[in-house]
C-alpha cells in the first residue's frame, strides 16, 4: 500500500461506468459499511477527528470522491486491467475548507455550516449501502448525494496491521502536499487529493480473504539486510553437510562391475509369498503358545478344523484394503462385520481412550499416540525438539518447515533472505491425504495466513531419473515400542512424475511435474503404467528395481539403505517418549498393539535422504500387478510378525485335541496366555528396573553385562517374544534392537530397561543366536516365564463412562487412508 498523489485535472478526464451489482467486486461489498453499523476490526475513526486545523490553513486538502476519479468497472468488461485494480477512500462530494476572518466554513452539496476556529471538523457520516433489488441490481445507478462510501482494509496480516498502525498516526507525520509548478498560486483552494493505492494487484482483483496483501515482501530490493533474520541456521543446514560428507567419505562411486552390480536384496520375489505347511506354526520355545500362520493372497491355505474356524473372527471394516481381506480369507479366518468378540482387526486409528475398551486377547493394526509422526505438525515439532536437544546434523532431515498460523511471523521474518534465494514451497494440510490440497509456491501472496497447514522447503535439486523426480514409499513396523522393536520392509515402491521436471517458476502449478503421488498422476496423459515388476519403465517401480537401476551405474546402494535404516529410527524414536505415555495411558496388555507406517523419502541430486512425511494408515490398494506384487507379501509379513495366538475360547479337553492333531508336545497351552503379556511387575524386578535405569548410569559398559547376569520372569517373556518375533518376520528385516543399535539409545528422554536388556542380549548372542535360544529355552522348560506376580487391585470406574468408551470404539470412523 502506498500514498500517490493525483491532480485535480484527473477529475474530469474519467466518467462513471454504470455499475453492476450482479458483478460486484467481492472484497468491495464485504467492506462496505451501513451507517451506525459497526466499525470492523483494525477500524480506527480517531483519524477523523482533531484533525490539525492549523494545517489546513497552510494548505487546504481535498478529499476527492473517488469515484470522480475512476470506477471499478465490471470483471466481465475488462477483467484485470491496471486501471482498475486500485482502491481508495471515498468521503462524498467535496468539502472545501477556507478560512473567513474568525471562522471556519464547510461546505458540501447538501449543507452549508459556520464553525468557531477552536471547533472540531465535523466528523463525516458513515456510509450507507444501495438498495438492492431482485435480481442483484441497484435501484438506481444514480449515486445519492448522501451516501458516503468508505472502503476500510484488513487488518489481520502482520504487514496490513502495521500499516494500518502507521495510518492511524498520520496526522503525527510530516506530510507535504506536492511543490506548486511555476506559475501557480498557492491559493486556500489548491487541492491535494490522496489515494491509497494496492502495488501488485494485477490479476488479482478476487483475493482471497485467506491471503493478506503484503506481496511486496517478495521484493527484495527495499529489504533492510538489519530488519530481516537470518536463514543460516536453518535445520536442514547441518544435516546436508554431514549426509554429504557421509556420502563422499569415501568413493561414492564405484566402477561398473560384478560387485556393483551386486544387489543388497538377493531374495527373489518368489520367496517372499509362501504359503505355510500349516495353520499353526510353534513357538520356539516349550510352554509357550503357538502363532497363527497366514497364507498368501493368491493361494488358499491349509485346511483349518472346524473348532478352531469357529472362533477365528476377524470384524471386516469399511476401509480394510482387499489384499488383506485375501489373506485372512485364505487363511482360514471368518470374516463379519457385526461382531464384539473378534480376534483381530484392520481398520482406521481409533481416539486413545478408545483402546481401553480392547480385551486383553484382541489385537488392532494402531497405536495409541502414533499421530506424534504420523501427522506433519506433530512429526516436525517433536523432530525440532530433538534437533534442539542434539543437534541439527543428527535429526535436520526434515526439510525447514513452518506450521501456520504458529510460526507465520517466524517465516515472514525470514522471507526475505529467503526471496533472496528464490525459495520454493511446497503446502500442506498437516493431515491430509492422496494429494489433497498440495501444491508448490514461491511467492508470499500464495500462501494462505488463517488455516491450519504445514509450509515445507521444496528439495529443489532432486536425483532424477529419465528426466523426472520420484520418492520412496517404505513401510516399517512397530510391534513394540517398550521395548522398541522396529522392521523395516525389504521392498517397496518408487513412484515417479509423469512430466519431466523443471525448476522454472512458471511451471510450479503442474502438479503432474513436482508431485509423485499416484492418486494425482495416474490422471495424466502421459501416465505410463508398469506392467513388469522387475523391469525399469513406466511411473511406479519396485525399490529392488530402482536398486538394481542405481547398483548397474555404480551407485553404492547398501549405503543408502543403511542411509535410509538411520533416518527411519531417528524419526521414530522423536516421537517414542509420547507414544509411549499414550500407551502406558490406555493399552492393558503388551499384546494388543502393532503399527504400519509409511516413510515418504525423497533423495536429492548428491543421493542424500530428506523424509517428507509418515503415513500412519499407508495405502495398499492393489490397482496394479506391480502393485499387488509389493503389497501382498507386506500384508503376510506384517501379520505373521504381528504373532496372532488362538483366542481364549476353547476348554481345556479341546485344547488337548487340537494340540494331538497338531503334534505339539502333551502340555501345551494352545491358546492365548495372557500371563505372556502382563505389563506389571513384582517387587524384585522394580528394583532391578530401578537399578539399570539410574541417572547415574552413563558408560554402556556399567550394565552390557551386568544385566543379563540373572534373569527375571519378566525379562524371559520379553526376550521371548522378541525372538519369536525376529523367526518369523521374514520378509522384513529387524532394524532395531540390533548389535549396532546402542548409538541410538542416547536419542531417548529418559532411560529404557527392556531397550537396555534387548542391547545387551543382541551385543553377546547377536552372531550365537542359537546358544541364546538354548539358555531361554532352558528356562521355559521350567516354567520360568510364567511365573507372575499377583495383579495390582483395578480402580473403580463409573459403569456410564464403561458403556460411553464401549459404544465409541465400536463406532467406525469413516476416512480414506493415507497414499
Amino acid at each position: 500500500m502506498s500514498l500517490v498523489q493525483e491532480t485535480t485535472s484527473k477529475r474530469s478526464s474519467r466518467r462513471p461506468v454504470a455499475h453492476n451489482d450482479n458483478n460486484q467486486n467481492i472484497e468491495y461489498d464485504s467492506y462496505l459499511l451501513k451507517e451506525n453499523s459497526e466499525l470492523p476490526f483494525g477500524y480506527n475513526d480517531s483519524d477523523w477527528i482533531d484533525f490539525p486545523i492549523d494545517r489546513l490553513e497552510k494548505s487546504s486538502i481535498k478529499l476527492i470522491n473517488a469515484k470522480d476519479v475512476y470506477e471499478p468497472k465490471s470483471p466481465n468488461d475488462e477483467l484485470f486491467n491496471e486501471s482498475t485494480q486500485r482502491r481508495c477512500v471515498k468521503l462524498g462530494d467535496i468539502h472545501e475548507i477556507t478560512n473567513k476572518g474568525e471562522s471556519v466554513t464547510v461546505k458540501s452539496n447538501l449543507t452549508k455550516k459556520t464553525l468557531k476556529a477552536n471547533e472540531p471538523l465535523p466528523l463525516p457520516r458513515l456510509p450507507l449501502t444501495p438498495k438492492r433489488i431482485r435480481g442483484g441490481q441497484a435501484s438506481a445507478k444514480k449515486a445519492l448525494p448522501t451516501v458516503h462510501r468508505v472502503l476500510l482494509y484488513n487488518s489481520q496480516s502482520p504487514r496490513s496491521a502495521r500499516k494500518h498502525h502507521q495510518s492511524s498516526n498520520f496526522r503525527s507525520q510530516n506530510v507535504k502536499p506536492n511543490p506548486q509548478p511555476k506559475g501557480q498560486s498557492a491559493v486556500a483552494d489548491q487541492l491535494t487529493s490522496y489515494i491509497v493505492e494496492d502495488q501488485d494487484e494485477k490479476g488479482h482483483e478476487f483475493r482471497d480473504a485467506d491471503f493478506d496483501n503484503d506481496d511486496d515482501l517478495d521484493n527484495i530490493s527495499n529489504f533492510d539486510e538489519s530488519e530481516t533474520v537470518s536463514i543460516s541456521s536453518d535445520t536442514e543446514d547441518g544435516y546436508r553437510a554431514h549426509a554429504y560428507k557421509l556420502a563422499h567419505s569415501g568413493e561414492r562411486f564405484l566402477s561398473p562391475s560384478k560387485e556393483s552390480s551386486t544387489l543388497l536384496f538377493s531374495r527373489s520375489s518368489d520367496d517372499d509369498l509362501r504359503n505355510p505347511e500349516s495353520v499353526l506354526v510353534s513357538s520356539l520355545f516349550p510352554y509357550v503358545p503357538p502363532y497363527l500362520s497366514f497364507s498368501s493372497n493368491t493361494k488358499k491355505g491349509p485346511s483349518v478344523p472346524p473348532e478352531l474356524h469357529r472362533i477365528l473372527k476377524w470384524r471386516v471394516t469399511s476401509i480394510m484394503p482387499k489384499v488383506v481381506r485375501l489373506i485372512l480369507a485364505n487363511s482360514g479366518m471368518r470374516m463379519l462385520k457385526k461382531t464384539n468378540d473378534w480376534m483381530g482387526v484392520w481398520g482406521k486409528h481409533l481416539k486413545s481412550p478408545c483402546f481401553k475398551t480392547i480385551r486383553s486377547y484382541q489385537k488392532i493394526n494402531h497405536l495409541p499416540g502414533s499421530f506424534r509422526i504420523g501427522r506433519k505438525d506433530s512429526c516436525w515439532k517433536n523432530l525440532q525438539r530433538q534437533m534442539r536437544k542434539h543437534s541439527n546434523r543428527e535429526f535436520g532431515f526434515m526439510p525447514r518447515t513452518y506450521v501456520i498460523p504458529n510460526d507465520l511471523c517466524a517465516l515472514r521474518k525470514r522471507w526475505p533472505k529467503y526471496a533472496q534465494r528464490n525459495t520454493k514451497w511446497i503446502i500442506k494440510p498437516p493431515a491430509s491425504a492422496r494429494g489433497a490440497g498440495i501444491r508448490v509456491v514461491h511467492r508470499w501472496g500464495q500462501i494462505p495466513k488463517r488455516r491450519p497447514l504445514i509450509v515445507q522447503k521444496y528439495i529443489e535439486r532432486p536425483l532424477l531419473i529419465n528426466g523426472s523426480k520420484f520418492d520412496l514409499r517404505l513401510y516399517v513396523l512397530v510391534t513394540s515400542v517398550n521395548p522398541l522393536r522396529v522392521f523395516m520392509y525389504h521392498n517397496g515402491l518408487a513412484r515417479f512424475a509423469s512430466v519431466k521436471y523443471s525448476a522454472k517458476a512458471d511451471t510450479l502449478n503442474d502438479r503432474c511435474m513436482h508431485l509423485t503421488n499416484y492418486s494425482i498422476n495416474k490422471f495424466s496423459s502421459n501416465y505410463s503404467k508398469n506392467e513388469d515388476v522387475n523391469a525399469c519403465h513406466g511411473h511406479k517401480w519396485t525399490i529392488k528395481s530402482l536398486w538394481t537401476y542405481l547398483a548397474n551405474r555404480g551407485v553404492r546402494t547398501d549405503g543408502l539403505w543403511e542411509a535410509l535404516r538411520s533416518l527411519v529410527l531417528r524419526t521414530i524414536l522423536a516421537g517414542e517418549n509420547g507414544i509411549n505415555n499414550m500407551i502406558r495411558a490406555n493399552v492393558e496388555s503388551k499384546y494388543s498393539c502393532f503399527e504400519l507406517f509409511g516413510f515418504d523419502v525423497i533423495l536429492d541430486s548428491d543421493l542424500v535422504p530428506w523424509l517428507l512425511e509418515v503415513n500412519i494408515s499407508p495405502s495398499l490398494h492393489s490397482e496394479l500387478p506391480l502393485d499387488a506384487h509389493v503389497k501382498a507379501p507386506l500384508v503376510q509379513g506384517v501379520l505373521n510378525t504381528a504373532l496372532y495366538n488362538i483366542p481364549p475360547k476353547l476348554s481345556q479337553e479341546k485344547q488337548r485335541e487340537l494340540a494331538a492333531e497338531f503334534s505339539f508336545p502333551a502340555g501345551t497351552q494352545m491358546c492365548y496366555d495372557k500371563r505372556m503379556y502382563i505389563n506389571y511387575l513384582s517387587r524384585e524386578e522394580k528394583n532391578k528396573h530401578n537399578t539399570f535405569t539410574r541417572k547415574s548410569i552413563e558408560n554402556r559398559e556399567e550394565y552390557i553385562d551386568a544385566i543379563l547376569d540373572k534373569l527375571t520372569p519378566d525379562d524371559v517373556r520379553c526376550l521371548i517374544i522378541a525372538e519369536d518375533e525376529l523367526a518369523r518376520c521374514s520378509p522384513l528385516e529387524r532394524i532395531f534392537p540390533t548389535d549396532q543399535t546402542y548409538k541410538y539409545l542416547k536419542y531417548n528422554d529418559t532411560p529404557r530397561y527392556y531397550n537396555r536388556l534387548l542391547d545387551a542380549w543382541e551385543s553377546r548372542y547377536a552372531n550365537n543366536r542359537t546358544e541364546g535360544i538354548a539358555l531361554l529355552r532352558d528356562y521355559c522348560q521350567i516354567k520360568y516365564h510364567l511365573e507372575v506376580p499377583a495383579p495390582p487391585a483395578k480402580k473403580d470406574l463409573n459403569v456410564s463412562t464403561v458403556e460411553t468408551i464401549i459404544k465409541n470404539a465400536m463406532v467406525e470412523r469413516e476416512g480414506t487412508p493415507d497414499a
